[in-house]
């Protein structure tokens, strides 16, 4: 048997193995838990006797180069979308989305949280934004808008200084 040279291509057999980028359904799509790294520790703030002991804060870590749900394009649009002055504390230097749960006193209840909040920021940053159709003010709108204007203008024209004492 020949040995296989590694500066040609590989094999057809071999590419058919490789798996392939699952276009991400950004309607509908969800992204399962094995993808999602959850870590989890003591909630602090008020609470009781159940904070001191209970491990329910949930800190959710999701790689988004590492995603086989993402298209390239899709993962590019959500590396773009998380650069935006208000959400920049989501990403890390890492490419890793970060969300962090205490609002329930289960940690099975605030991983399914952060998971439904991935879901729901993926939804938000893939969704495609439509198109505006500009369109023109009506001749009322405007007439009305002038006769407004005109109004206000009288009105305001009685502010000024008193010249006369009568």
């Amino acid at each position: 048997m020949l040995p296989e040279r590694r500066d040609e291509p590989p094999s057809k057999t071999m590419r058919e193995n490789k798996p392939k980028a699952v276009e991400f359904d950004w309607e509908r799509g969800k992204i399962p838990e094995s993808d999602v790294r959850y870590t989890a520790s003591r909630g602090g703030g008020p609470g009781g006797q159940g904070v001191n002991t209970t491990d329910s804060r949930v800190e959710m870590r999701w790689t988004i180069g590492d995603s086989r749900h993402l298209s390239t394009e899709q993962k590019m649009a959500l590396r773009v979308y998380t650069q935006q002055e208000t959400r920049k504390r989501i990403l890390e230097e890492s490419d890793e989305l970060t969300f962090v749960c205490t609002s329930e006193r289960s940690q099975l209840q605030n991983k399914r949280d952060c998971l439904n909040r991935l879901n729901a920021f993926l939804r938000s940053a893939l969704t495609p934004e439509e198109e505006r159709i500009a369109t023109k003010k009506s001749k009322g709108v405007k007439a009305k808008e002038q006769r407004m204007k005109e109004a206000d203008k009288r009105r305001k024209a009685g502010r000024g200084r008193v010249t006369k004492w009568d």
